[in-house]
């Protein structure tokens, strides 16, 4: 008798331990799984993937910042001027067209005051499947409405610990990062040619047939419908501004020119932005006729990646409707393109 009381009471303190466990990490919240912030306390933000499914849920705004890597450092007072309103800003780095447009859905339906959308449309990502997902470890039991597998992040001896640190910061008298800074990589690298230069070796020339194959026409077609206008169209209500990344002048070199793909890519674009271009409520932007900027490599610090000047830049550009693609003028904008980076001097940039 004495042995079943003991465990009936073993049982019943490891319930409670474990109760008392899950309760503290659901009142914190660091993923904000549950809520949004508790006013006061220092919350990190530096875990996109784990947090910015509850920011698009719990946080309160009426613009989003949304996509890659690319969009990182943009600043949300600066967006929040130019725009009105207030905004979040929700960087998925190396997510593919699917994982973000899968986040900007779920901010939607959590989020009826939701009225613009900020995203870049990164051109490297067109030709993927539409379901493609390219980053492992995504914790999906965050994402889904499925309660049976919380435990996941309730019953998390790391998240006890982030909790733990997110009240020590609290005492130490630190504040909450904010969204300028949610994310941003800006001093994590050095800009210029020298490092450009130094993060790939230049390929040899290679041919290429010059067209889309068919396969590569369908499945682009797939992905920017089921990741970019399907959405937008479900919500005449939000106002899109979309635009396309303006990669350097070494990225039409390596990518483009190198490959003999200047045709291929040609047609990619006009496919591409022909469709995005059907749905009105988009306002679609390209800046790769901005030759000023993709030329200057103090602006990279790699390829494809330009710093927060470039960021500020954009949002003040969209906002002014500058470089803005519509029906009828995107085939005068892919012709400049064509006619300056197949004619550039590549061999320069080496010297």
């Amino acid at each position: 008798m004495k042995a079943k009381l003991w465990f009936i009471c073993t049982l019943a303190a490891a319930f409670a331990a474990l109760g008392a466990f899950a309760a503290y990490i659901i009142t914190i919240d660091p993923f904000f799984h549950y809520h949004k912030p508790l006013t006061g306390l220092a919350y990190t933000l530096d875990n996109s993937r784990y947090q910015n499914d509850g920011i698009v849920r719990h946080f309160s705004y009426d613009t989003l910042i949304i996509g890659t890597s690319m969009v990182s450092n943009f600043k949300t007072t600066q967006c929040d001027e130019l725009f009105g309103g207030v905004s979040v800003k929700a960087p998925f780095h190396g997510g593919t067209f699917r994982e973000v447009n899968d986040n900007l859905k779920r901010a939607i339906e959590a989020n009826p005051s939701l009225r613009t959308v900020i995203r870049c449309l990164d051109q490297g990502n067109f030709t993927q499947d539409k379901d493609y997902v390219n980053y492992e470890g995504i914790p999906y039991y965050l994402y889904d409405d499925n309660p049976l597998n919380d435990a996941e992040y309730f019953l998390n001896k790391e998240v006890f610990m982030l909790a733990d640190d997110i009240l020590a910061d609290t005492a130490s008298g630190a504040v909450m990062t904010d969204f300028d800074e949610y994310m941003n990589w800006q001093g994590e690298y050095a800009f210029g040619k020298e490092a450009v230069l130094s993060t790939y070796t230049r390929p040899e020339k290679s041919a290429h047939s010059g067209k889309m194959t068919e396969a590569e026409r369908e499945r682009t077609l797939a992905n920017i419908r089921q990741n970019v206008t399907d959405t937008a169209r479900e919500h005449p209500e939000i106002t899109f501004y979309y635009y396309l990344s303006p990669y350097s002048i070494c990225y039409w070199d390596v990518n483009v020119m190198r490959q003999g793909k200047l045709d291929w890519y040609m047609e990619l674009e006009e496919l591409a932005i022909s469709e995005i271009l059907s749905c009105g409520n988009i306002r679609l932007f390209g800046y790769d006729d901005n030759t000023e900027l993709t030329c200057d490599l103090d602006y990279y610090q790699d390829q494809m990646h330009y710093s927060e000047e470039i960021n500020s830049r954009l949002l003040v550009w969209m906002r002014e409707d500058k470089g803005r693609l519509t029906k009828e003028n995107y085939k005068a904008y892919l012709n400049r393109i064509a006619d300056f980076y197949g004619a550039y001097d590549y061999d320069s940039i080496y010297e």
